[in-house]
């Protein structure tokens, strides 16, 4: 028999409430064990509910649990876990439903708090579908389950559900709540993880003989959890490596120079800029960073500068005005930079032959700016 926990519950009381009700159901194969069910609706499928339904597999006690699908609360109430549907959100009895009157819940937010955006108390104002309640709950465990490591360093953990949701999870949310990404678009996008998996839906059209609803639905479960796996993978593998590389280079700053407005990279491909901002404000970085240096593919030094947050092509600080535009000897003649060997029109980047240089070309800038 299934204990409390396995079930998914999170006290004896709901776990004996749950026994008492029906809610654990015991298997097919007359084993006798408690085993447990997930239900969603039927009908058209989303992406919201294919995706909470592979993340809940992603739990050992979720892990084979088979899903029903259906509209009828008669079927739904035994089940043991309810996602998307029934007009319930109660995460004692494992019941996530987010089209109630009155509903507003957000992934940080103080629970039953928000009446809307304008009141959500925490970073994120979107409000939750279904699979955003299953990961505000469960995402901890499904990290881990997928990435074992996470669990050794919570810090990380925190930092890797929280980019995931800003990442990934959010856009989900919005768009099954209707939520539009921009007050005016500029043209339609049609290809978003919402978009393929609705077009995995039977047709009106379609022969006879084909996939069943549960077949398709369990298609586009899938195709949802690869994407979900992808996203986090790139987060785990590239993104938080970067991170604690970028954190280094900011906290030895002044091993740079003594401004203390240079960062140094170790290679060009690092992600930085998302990094940069975020770490800025835990450190309480002051003056804030100006230029990056780093070596690319190519064996040159680069010196790029910093961008204000929120913006693409603003600069915090432009390399020199009468650099823009020159290579090489025209370069050097203006500069008196020997080994210089381009600064973009833009102002935004430049190189140079060597770290020294690249260094003299960034700080000759900062010191100009004054």
């Amino acid at each position: 028999m299934l204990s409390f926990i396995e079930s998914g519950y999170t006290t004896k009381t709901e776990y004996d409430a749950a026994i008492k009700a029906g809610r654990l159901i015991a298997p097919a194969n007359g084993s006798g064990a408690l085993g447990v069910t997930i239900g969603t609706h039927s009908g058209a499928f989303q992406a919201d509910e294919a995706l909470g339904v592979w993340m809940l597999h992603q739990l050992p006690r979720f892990a084979s649990a088979p899903v029903t699908r259906s509209r009828d609360l008669k079927v739904l109430e035994p089940l043991t876990i309810v996602i998307d549907v029934a007009g319930v959100y109660d995460h004692g009895l494992l019941r996530y439903d987010h089209h109630q009157r009155g509903f507003f819940e957000t992934f940080d937010g103080d629970a039953g708090v928000a009446k809307g955006p304008d009141s959500a108390t925490g970073v994120f104002k979107t409000k939750l579908s279904a699979s955003g309640l299953v990961y505000k709950h469960y995402g901890r465990e499904i990290l881990c389950a997928l990435h074992p490591a996470l669990a050794k360093t919570p810090t990380d953990l925190e930092w890797v559900r929280t980019k995931l949701y800003a990442d990934f999870m959010e856009a989900i949310d919005g768009n099954d709540n209707g939520v539009e990404i921009a007050d005016a678009t500029r043209y339609k996008e049609n290809t978003t993880l919402p978009h393929r998996v609705a077009r995995l839906n039977g047709r009106w059209n379609d022969p006879a003989g084909g996939p069943s609803e549960d077949e398709r639905f369990a298609g586009a479960s899938a195709v949802c959890g690869e994407e979900f796996a992808a996203a986090l993978e790139y987060i785990v593998n590239c993104e938080l490596p970067a991170r604690t590389l970028v954190e280094e280079a900011l906290l030895t700053r002044a091993q740079t120079h003594a401004c203390g407005q240079v960062i140094c990279l170790p290679n060009s491909g690092c992600p930085w800029k998302t990094h940069l901002y975020e770490l800025e404000r835990k450190h309480n970085v002051a003056p804030l960073v100006k230029f990056v240096l780093y070596m690319d593919s190519a064996s040159m030094w680069r010196v790029q500068a910093v961008t204000a947050e929120g913006t693409a092509f603003t600069n915090r600080l432009g390399l020199l005005e009468v650099w823009r535009g020159l290579r090489d000897d025209a370069l050097v003649a203006v500069s008196g930079i020997q080994g210089a060997k381009f600064v973009h029109a833009a102002g935004f980047i430049g190189g140079h032959a060597t770290f020294e240089g690249a260094l003299e070309m960034a700080v000759i800038t900062i010191k100009a700016s004054k």
